[in-house]
């Protein structure tokens, strides 16, 4: 049996959440929507049209698929035919994709997708047929469909993909499993997955990035000079491009997050032209696959623009009209001013119904290396002390105007099997600083420094620090400030401490972080790393020990092929390895199922129960501006119907145009 790793990412997108059921089990492309414009005819914008009449671009009847896909928004209830032109001008805070309008994994498509109603459809896919036990996925691919050099998009980029990256020691990945046992090209537009137990999961995580070009398939064609696999001297070639090897420069062509090859293809609808350490430019890709509903080849917006500036310079840009879409680091702190400079900056204004379960988190690392203070953090009322010290009402009415929701970190109440207790209604979501003081009197934390600070037992001054990426919005930094006086009130002295989103995660990872902060987690939607994964965040080593032993019993791994024949990290107690099974179990069962509704349940019970995270609020509506006179994107406060709480805010982006 052989368990297939693939890339995770917690990709921070603001992206369609909807719950749907087992659905049939077989789907086409008439059911997404797919089929060809009315006359047969294709048109293309302008700038191709002039490269088709000089020679050097093939015909759009030769750049799109046999049958290209008739793509729609759930962003639209009625999305308009656009006009082609123009260039939109975007901002970011770092090198790294998530971003408004870059190369964000979701933007290029996924295998499959869900509609408003629940229904599983293809998307980049033509369609797919599920055997009734759940352990084979078939998939055919739209014919005639090409990645963004005109080389054609097939079932040897799967294989690629599998075969030669994801079980491929020396190429750069993230880990997770699935009981994935073959891979299988049919033909060279059907490709075949399958599993050695029935594993249901599988459909739900294509309706994320894990379906689209970062997840399941990469372009053979153009990486394999790279890969000794298929090329006998691509260590050679490697050398005179300055790596010392071959697998160095693969993953420096293949990598993602940030993109380091301009030339790598893609299938997502604006491709790289030039890109810097403070601008990313981006320009129509050619051979895009879908169309609208009059058969124009998407998208319509010729170029985008992308520079960097900081996070003050990002807001400034979005009130001085200069950012012709903003959502991914706009600040709710500044909404009132987005409103006041909305009529001279040219732009309108959405408030998008909120989706994070909790806005500013807190991961206490239950791994510190300083013994003291992991056994400070171990300790349930020293958790317990810190979340009744918070003041949510306050964090809620002065940074987000009330209307946010005070809670406790949990998922969204959207989900079925929800409880109160978990959020709302957790009993130390409560403010009360006296009974904080209590815990950690209780504690015996009862001595004081000069400046009133309490004492650790050691007799140092119980100092903790706050890490946080650069990258967090203003918003997220105002409510670090208060929870460092709320904290500070209690007799704990607190330091706040931002670093480069990179380097913060790296020492998280390390375990070497006290507390670290990140904003959107448990959010509604398919996607189990929406959960599983947070141990790596209170418990890195812990995570890892657990990690290697799932990779064991999975028969991925042996104990001898680890360093001194030991598992790796810290073996955590009974508890966490109970939370871990429950958690594997969660993510092998079938979503909706009465397994999958106790398992999680009894997950964010024990959330609830231990304080793992500690939240301040959630649910805040997310601030989305955009140019007046862009056409196809949302005006309004804005909710999906039938998604409670559930937002749209990749909106379509191919669709976007410039009246």
């Amino acid at each position: 049996m052989r368990r297939f790793a693939l890339p995770v990412i917690v990709v921070l997108t603001v992206s369609a959440a909807l719950a749907f059921g087992t659905g049939d089990q077989e789907a086409s492309a008439a059911d997404s929507g797919a089929g060809m414009a009315s006359d047969g005819a294709y048109q293309e914008a302008p700038m191709l049209a002039a490269l088709v009449a000089a020679g050097e671009l093939p015909p759009v009847e030769e750049r799109l698929p046999d049958e290209p896909p008739v793509l729609s928004s759930m962003a639209l209830a009625d999305p308009q035919i656009g006009r082609y032109g123009g260039t939109l001008q975007v901002f970011a805070l770092d090198n790294y994709p998530w971003q408004d309008m870059t190369e964000m994994p979701e933007r290029g498509g996924r295998m499959v997708r869900i509609t408003e109603d629940g229904k599983m459809v293809p998307e980049l896919m033509k369609g797919f047929a599920i055997s009734p036990d759940k352990t084979v996925y078939t998939f055919t691919m739209h014919k005639g469909m090409k990645w963004s050099d005109g080389a054609p998009f097939t079932a040897d980029d799967f294989i690629f993909a599998y075969e030669d990256m994801f079980y491929h020691e020396k190429v750069e990945k993230w880990q997770i499993t699935e009981p994935l046992s073959q891979v299988t090209k049919v033909d060279d537009y059907t490709i075949r997955f399958e599993f050695d137990e029935t594993f249901p999961k599988f459909m739900s995580s294509l309706i994320s990035w894990r379906g689209g070009e970062w997840g399941r398939f990469a372009p053979k064609h153009y990486l394999k000079k790279w890969h000794l696999n298929h090329n006998q001297n691509a260590d050679a070639l490697a050398k005179e491009e300055g790596f010392d090897n071959w697998w160095e420069a693969f993953n420096h062509h293949y990598q993602i997050a940030p993109a380091a090859d301009l030339e790598k293809p893609s299938l997502q609808p604006w491709i790289f032209t030039d890109f810097t350490s403070t601008y990313r430019d981006y320009e129509r890709n050619p051979y895009y696959y879908a169309v609208d509903a009059a058969g124009n080849q998407l998208p319509y917006i010729d170029r985008i623009v992308s520079t960097i500036v900081d996070p003050e310079v990002y807001q400034l840009k979005i009130m001085s009209g200069e950012a012709d879409m903003a959502i991914m680091n706009t600040s709710f702190e500044n909404y009132p001013l987005y409103k006041e400079n909305e009529e001279q900056g040219g732009y309108q204004v959405t408030l998008v119904a909120g989706r994070n379960g909790s806005e500013v988190p807190y991961f206490l690392n239950q791994n510190h290396p300083d013994p003291v203070l992991r056994e400070m953090f171990q300790d349930i009322r020293f958790r317990r002390a810190l979340s009744l010290a918070i003041n949510r009402d306050e964090i809620n009415e002065s940074v987000f105007f009330g209307v946010a929701v005070p809670r406790q970190a949990t998922l969204h109440p959207g989900a079925t099997f929800y409880k109160p207790e978990w959020g709302e209604e957790h009993p130390y979501a409560r403010y009360d600083p006296a009974a904080a003081q209590e815990l950690l009197d209780e504690m015996g934390l009862t001595e004081r420094d000069a400046d009133g600070f309490r004492l650790r037992p050691d007799g140092k001054t119980a100092l903790l620090i706050i890490e946080y990426p650069t990258s967090m919005s203003s918003t997220s930094v105002t409510v670090h400030e208060l929870v460092k006086e709320y904290w500070e009130e209690i007799g704990l002295k607190v330091l706040l401490k931002p670093g480069e989103y990179a380097l913060t995660f790296e020492r998280m990872e390390a375990g070497e972080t006290e507390i670290l902060s990140e904003t959107e987690i448990f959010r509604k939607e398919l996607r189990e790393y929406n959960i599983s994964p947070e141990t790596i965040r209170w418990g890195s080593k812990w995570h890892v020990w657990l990690e290697a032993e799932q990779a064991i019993k999975d028969g991925r791994q042996k104990l001898d092929e680890f360093e001194g024949g030991k598992l790796p990290g810290e073996e955590p107690p009974q508890k966490i390895k109970d939370l871990f099974a429950l958690l594997v179990q969660r993510y092998s069962s079938e979503y909706g199922s009465q397994e999958y509704l106790e398992v999680s349940e009894k997950i964010f019970d024990f959330y609830a129960e231990e304080l793992l995270i500690i939240g301040t609020v959630g649910l805040a509506p997310t601030v989305y501006t955009a140019n007046a006179d862009l056409g196809n994107t949302i005006k309004g406060d804005y909710t999906i119907p039938g998604s409670p709480g559930g937002v749209a805010v990749t909106l379509g982006k191919f669709l976007f145009f410039k009246n």
